[in-house]
């Protein structure tokens, strides 16, 4: 039988997060409307009324677990609905809120001692990928939770517990073991494959497709196949907005890539507005990627420049950093002949090349990368615009020429 001991690690955990003062529980959650719907949306049992002061009474003993009292008509799952019901919000406000990760993180730990599956298979995948990513030597109580975590997982694989496939693949994917990520996530469809979670491995296949790095398995068409399953699994989640998102980037590619004889039933018009009507759903829920998207498709294909610099606004108050979208504003104030304002953005994307490479001379003038002054949070960020300025000022140099002959240079 199946059996969770809560980790030494995770008492730590819990007593380090409990120095500050809690705010009250109700002021962090949403309304009560906004929570029924989503406890519907998970085909919940427990109602409002019922989940509230329990989740309450855990989030109140956070700094002392062995307080919390559960009652006997809950179950494990019941409680993992709880734990769903924070994800959500959690993808909803595009936020983590300290105070309610706490809770999600110790409301799994409680399920798990009560034999939950679903629990257990999250903490030993939790334990697995923390191990993993150890740079360190590792003590023996680190050690032996992994041996722990990966007995627990050998034995869920011999129960076929959905989550365990989902899980194994979301690890060998991220650790970029593209075909065993695929082997499980196939897997877990045999036993499981009309639920939420079915859709979230529906897009995990999707990408597979979408962006393998082996050619000869990337197929535009298999993944659109399961983003849109997904998207038919699920509700508007996290998964589910970025199926949005790449079936639009999939629509729009198919204006170069569909051969003649069978764009004549798929004409240049139908496909664009298939591309902006799942954008327009990834950007209702604030999915960064699309607002530029949105903004090259007005600019380009439906050479609308003022809607396209609305939605590149968007995108900047979204994100400040996207520098896209900020060349995307300066394309458009040229091809409008907006001299001032496409010298105005021009000077924006000038200043933020001198503050990456003042980064770099940093960095570089002591033998290092600017990996070593970046914030890990940030490096992504920070090398994708580096090289989207290098792109825009190297292949910009006539309208550079232009603005300058004008009055309107640097």
């Amino acid at each position: 039988m199946l059996q969770f001991v809560r980790s030494v690690t995770a008492s730590a955990r819990l007593a380090a997060t409990a120095q500050s003062v809690r705010p009250a529980l109700s002021s962090l959650l949403p309304s009560k409307r906004t929570i029924n719907r989503i406890l519907f949306d998970h085909d919940s049992n427990i109602t409002y009324g019922k989940m509230i002061p329990l989740l309450t009474h855990i989030y109140d003993n956070l700094a002392t677990p062995s307080k919390i009292e559960i009652p006997k008509n809950i179950r494990g799952s019941d409680l993992m609905v709880f734990r769903k019901l924070l994800a959500t919000i959690r993808t909803q406000t595009q936020s983590i809120n300290s105070h309610l990760f706490a809770l999600e993180n110790e409301i799994v730990e409680q399920s798990a001692e009560m034999g939950d599956l679903d629990a257990i298979t999250i903490l030993a995948f939790e334990k697995i990928r923390q191990y993993l990513k150890r740079e360190t030597v590792v003590s023996p109580a680190d050690k032996e939770d992994y041996q722990t975590a990966q007995k627990l997982i050998e034995e869920l694989t011999d129960l076929k517990h959905p989550l365990v496939f989902k899980l194994a693949g979301d690890l060998a994917l991220e650790r970029s073991m593209w075909d065993q990520a695929h082997s499980y996530y196939t897997q877990f469809l045999k036993v499981e494959n009309d639920t939420i979670e079915a859709g979230h491995v529906c897009y995990q296949l999707g990408y597979y497709h979408y962006a393998n790095p082996q050619q000869s398995i990337r197929d535009y068409n298999q993944a659109k196949s399961w983003f849109l399953k997904c998207i038919e699994l699920t509700d508007l989640d996290l998964y589910s907005v970025k199926a949005h998102y790449y079936v639009g980037q999939i629509y729009l590619n198919e204006l170069t890539t569909t051969p003649k004889s069978e764009s004549e039933s798929k004409s240049e018009s139908e496909l664009i507005k298939r591309a902006k009507y799942h954008w327009e759903i990834s950007a209702s829920k604030g999915l960064i990627e699309s607002f530029s998207s949105l903004g090259f498709l007005e600019m380009n294909k439906l050479n609308n420049c003022i809607l396209a610099i609305e939605w590149f606004k968007l995108g900047l108050e979204s994100d400040r950093t996207d520098c896209l979208c900020l060349v995307g504003q300066f394309d458009c104030y040229f091809k409008m002949k907006e001299w001032p304002r496409a010298r105005k953005i021009w000077m924006n994307l000038n200043d933020l090349r001198e503050k990456i490479e003042s980064v770099k001379k940093k960095s570089g003038g002591g033998g290092g990368s600017s990996n070593d002054i970046v914030p890990e949070n940030m490096r992504e960020s920070f090398n994708r615009n580096d090289a989207l300025l290098n792109s825009f000022f190297s292949g910009r140099e006539n309208e550079f020429k232009e603005l300058e002959e004008r009055g309107y240079g640097l």
